[in-house]
């Protein structure tokens, strides 16, 4: 790890404590990094001369703790409540955390290693993959370039030799994998490299009164929110968020948003 990144890291995890728990000590810091007394103090300094409206000095708690001053802005990263989760870890002062998201990939080893070599060196593999019409699985030769993690699968995304195109395979559905020489040459995965955006409005069934309630919720009081994605992707943000397609259909209260357009 560098030391630029090594620093935004650092500075990252000041923020998050400073907006979500109020203050940020050099004990705090000494343990989320595994460094010394002084090396914490360097940071906190370091950080301090960098945004120096940021923080004051938290009086009659003894030395090393910094408390958001009226003026609080962050500089390096954007406020949320899992950002803040996933920075500060377990090291919570009775704070109960539930995390309720699951992951049904159940792939072994061996396979994933050969799936994930064939990605690093964007190579071939022959696979035996089942699916919904071929429960027994049928054998394809694909061209794997990335993982995606979608709801409670894992995905890799690959040029199937097969149909000629670029498609998503379960990663719990592919039964066999093996290394394997071709010829194919794959075009560029345009739907993959294309970003849209997802512009989310509240259902239009909802009454007026839901409807300011999830624009509350959900847009900061806006009319809608917007979300980048690649277009491969879509689907599987839409279902994520729970969101319409056809509002027609897709009614309340199952679906409380709805996609109103894509760009």
């Amino acid at each position: 790890m560098s030391e630029d990144t090594r620093t935004l890291q650092q500075f990252k995890f000041i923020e998050l404590l400073l907006a979500y728990e109020g203050q940020i000590t050099n004990q705090q810091i000494r343990e989320k990094f595994g460094i010394s007394s002084v090396q914490a103090s360097r940071i906190l300094a370091s950080y301090r001369e960098a945004y120096p409206r940021n923080t004051q000095k938290q009086k009659g708690q003894g030395r090393g703790r910094y408390v958001p001053t009226a003026r609080f802005t962050p500089e390096v990263t954007n406020l949320s409540v899992e950002s803040y989760f996933k920075s500060a870890g377990t090291e919570f002062d009775n704070v109960l955390i539930e995390d309720i998201r699951q992951d049904f990939t159940i792939i072994p080893p061996p396979i994933f290693r050969e799936i994930r070599k064939a990605v690093s060196t964007q190579s071939a593999v022959k696979i035996l993959y089942r699916s919904m019409s071929h429960p027994g699985g049928a054998e394809r030769i694909i061209h794997p370039h990335s993982f995606v993690f979608a709801g409670r699968r894992w995905h890799v995304r690959a040029f199937d030799e097969k149909s000629e195109e670029y498609r998503d395979f379960n990663l719990a559905r592919i039964w066999k994998a093996e290394s394997t020489s071709s010829d194919a040459s794959p075009s560029i995965d345009i739907e993959w490299e294309e970003k849209v955006q997802l512009e989310l409005r509240p259902h239009p069934l909802l009454t007026p009164e839901q409807v300011q309630l999830i624009r509350d919720e959900l847009f900061k009081g806006a009319t809608g929110r917007r979300v980048t994605t690649r277009r491969a992707l879509v689907r599987y943000v839409l279902r994520e968020l729970e969101a319409a397609e056809d509002p027609e259909t897709q009614i309340p209260p199952e679906y409380q948003v709805y996609l109103y357009r894509t760009e």
